[in-house]
């Protein structure tokens, strides 16, 4: 007997439609329900648009906006209780299943291990269920849920669990405020988003902010916080004037062509200056410990971002530096915990092993004028 179809509804805002990262994401998504139905349609809409059930009465998957991720052994999970008859199933939220010694999520693979122990030992939770994030729905189940609302309790199941990662365009960066000169009076942000991080800059700083955006939406969004927005490729945009200080986190191992970029923003830094950057280090434990699983996974976010072109160790961004001709650079450890696994394979000998790099997610580069 084959398996049935479904339809896979997307609420896409102006900036998912506009992001590869979310795009990436949806079309991962897409394949894993391919897993678990022989057929599946996707349709995008504007968030604001009414629902509209299947036009064949069959059923409905639905993603809200944003990065949602959810893989097939979930979505297998999910169908099965609506086979059972129930008319609405919702998955569990990553955060709700997390105990406080689970390591931070950093990869698909810890994504999946949370997983695995959810289906095998899943609990009651008095978190309210609603469509959104994500949720499956028969075709009447369409008509009468509202989005908006709280789900009703009978008629209601449980199966699965799903992570939303934060807003890849509205993350207000308050780790960077140390490393900007407290005396900084115009900042230049590259990758502004939606101005999350430059609004906060100026309000902590009483700074003029200046941001440079690709995406569109986001930069839409930026121009209503900050100074100035200019729109584009920040190799390629006009950037006026000089800078106290310079930003851009998660920004260089994203361009092809990096070191003419810093370069160029080198040349906007006033006297006295400091270009801040937030540079994940490939040496993270967790990467490492992927691919000692035989594992590479792109996500939509973090440090194997979909949408990366380079990748850093501190060994290659001092090397960086040096080429490049800063003379004057403080690197500063972003630091997790090391896994006691990964501490007793440094601690015993027999490999080189740099604890270090294991237990840092990333590093801020601090660039003097």
């Amino acid at each position: 007997m084959p398996r049935p179809t479904i339809d896979l509804v997307k609420l896409e805002t102006a900036a998912d439609a506009a992001s590869p990262e979310a795009q990436y994401l949806l079309s991962w998504v897409v394949a894993q329900a391919r897993q678990v139905w022989a057929e599946v349609t996707l349709r995008r809409q504007a968030p604001e648009a009414p629902l509209a059930a299947p036009a064949d009465g069959g059923d409905l998957l639905l993603l809200g906006t944003g990065n949602v991720l959810v893989a097939a052994r979930s979505l297998a999970a999910m169908a099965e209780r609506r086979a059972g008859g129930t008319s609405v199933v919702v998955p569990m939220a990553l955060e709700c299943v997390t105990r406080p010694d689970d390591e931070p999520l950093y990869s698909l693979r810890g994504f999946e291990r949370l997983e695995s122990r959810w289906l095998a030992e899943p609990f009651e939770t008095t978190e309210p269920a609603r469509l959104l994030p994500i949720s499956l729905l028969s075709a009447d189940a369409v008509e009468r849920c509202s989005p908006a609302l709280p789900l009703p309790a009978d008629d209601v199941a449980r199966a699965g669990i799903y992570h939303q990662f934060v807003d890849y365009y509205g993350e207000a960066r308050e780790d960077v405020l140390p490393f900007v000169p407290p005396h900084a009076h115009d900042v230049l942000e590259v990758g502004c988003g939606n101005g999350a991080t430059g609004r906060l800059l100026q309000d902590r700083l009483g700074c003029r902010v200046t941001g440079v955006e690709l995406n569109p939406a986001a930069a839409a969004a930026a121009a209503r916080h900050l100074h100035r927005v200019v729109c584009g490729d920040v190799a390629e945009v006009a950037l006026d004037g000089d800078f106290d200080a310079i930003v851009a986190c998660e920004l260089f191992e994203h361009l092809p062509e990096g070191e003419a970029v810093l370069r160029r923003l080198a040349d906007h830094l006033r006297p006295g200056g400091r270009i801040v950057l937030s540079v994940p280090n490939v040496g993270h434990h967790s990467v490492v410990a992927d691919l000692l699983a035989g594992r590479w996974d792109y996500l939509p976010i973090g440090l194997l971002c979909y949408t990366h072109y380079r990748f850093f160790t501190r060994r290659t961004l001092e090397d960086w530096m040096r080429r490049l001709g800063f003379g004057k650079v403080e690197l500063v450890a972003q630091r997790t915990e090391l896994p006691a696994q990964l501490a007793a394979l440094a601690a015993q000998g027999g490999l080189e092993v740099d604890a270090e790099s294991l237990s840092t997610k990333g590093f801020y580069v601090l660039i003097e004028a």
